[in-house]
């Protein structure tokens, strides 16, 4: 009864915000959809297909590889899915701490990629609009008993709010840690499929890192590599052309954002992240779209922490009653 009321409750708070032209609820082949919008910057975001801002519309442009149905959505292959609590690749799909050994289903090889939460069926929270921003925050349950706690038996809620103004979208996290027992090891991440406007030649990508992390079919070994020892200029403008990046980087700093300028139609996405994103995955496929991931840490970051490399892999760990929060921000212009 309590879940039908606040349900009822969460409906009611969405729709008592369309009026003013900001948020409103949707439906596609069977998928809620959220349509949040804030002067020309339009964003399509399901809960219930792991929490995928899919769709990001600025000016009636398109930014993100859209599927053909929605029934697709779900997992990692458009728009732009959440990461968490592994970005990217697990190494032997088992990690150990706190004295627990995890093992995943493998699913890449005999590894485990991309996390839990891409799936899953986030639940509503609230909403929020007025004159300068329209938000929703859903949560992902991680306590005991449920299915996520079954597959990382860490105790925790993680909760996810994305904001739109005009021109900006915001994704920010946090883990809820605080009627824990027990720390809880996690990384977070989003893989946007960003889609070229132009041509590839003129798409150009500035990597701000300090370092490209040394990797093995792309599980890195904690090996820094300074950006002077590489063959192409990091941390200036490059072009994607001719590029096949499956890449890590580290020393992302908050005041060095990443950008993407596309130069045949003149426009540009400024990444920008709070300090606790420290790497950033870029992936340039021989396909009509790319990846620009920005990560809290290393690819396979519970199994470097496991072998004493911390700094390299930047594990976050959230302690009994404590919370932990950071957030990403897509920037839109000329």
């Amino acid at each position: 009864m309590l879940r039908s009321l606040l349900c009822c409750f969460a409906f009611y708070a969405v729709a008592s915000n369309v009026a003013a032209g900001e948020i409103s609820i949707g439906n596609d082949s069977g998928t809620q959809v959220f349509t949040l919008r804030q002067g020309t910057t339009v964003v399509k975001f399901s809960p219930g297909a792991g929490a995928n801002a899919y769709s990001i519309r600025v000016d009636d442009v398109e930014y993100l590889r859209q599927p053909e149905s929605l029934d697709k959505l779900p997992g990692v292959g458009f728009g732009n899915p959440v990461l968490y609590p592994t970005p990217n690749r697990v190494k032997g799909a088992a990690f150990e701490f706190g004295g627990k050994t995890v093992r995943f289903q493998p699913n890449a090889g005999g590894n485990f990629i991309h996390g839990l939460v891409n799936r899953h069926a986030w639940q509503f929270v609230r909403s929020s609009s007025d004159s300068t921003h329209a938000a929703i925050t859903c949560a992902a349950d991680f306590g005991d008993g449920t299915a996520l706690h079954s597959q990382f038996p860490f105790p925790h809620q993680l909760y996810l709010t994305v904001t739109v103004r005009e021109g900006a979208v915001r994704w920010t996290y946090k883990v809820d840690n605080t009627g824990g027992t027990a720390a809880v090891p996690f990384g977070f991440a989003l893989h946007p499929y960003f889609v070229y406007q132009g041509r590839r030649e003129n798409t150009y990508l500035k990597i701000p890192a300090t370092h490209w992390m040394e990797s093995d079919k792309q599980l890195p070994s904690g090996e820094l590599v300074p950006k002077d020892q590489l063959d192409y200029p990091l941390g200036e403008f490059m072009s994607l052309e001719g590029t096949r990046f499956d890449d890590v980087f580290w020393g992302m700093k908050p005041d060095q954002p990443t950008v993407i300028d596309y130069r045949d139609v003149n426009r540009k996405i400024t990444i920008a992240a709070s300090e606790a994103f420290t790497h950033l995955v870029v992936w340039t496929p021989d396909r009509p779209y790319f990846g620009v991931e920005s990560q809290t840490c290393s690819t396979d970051a519970h199994n470097l922490h496991a072998a004493g490399k911390t700094r390299e892999a930047h594990l976050q760990i959230c302690q009994p009653g404590q919370t932990l929060s950071g957030w990403v921000e897509y920037r839109f212009g000329e």
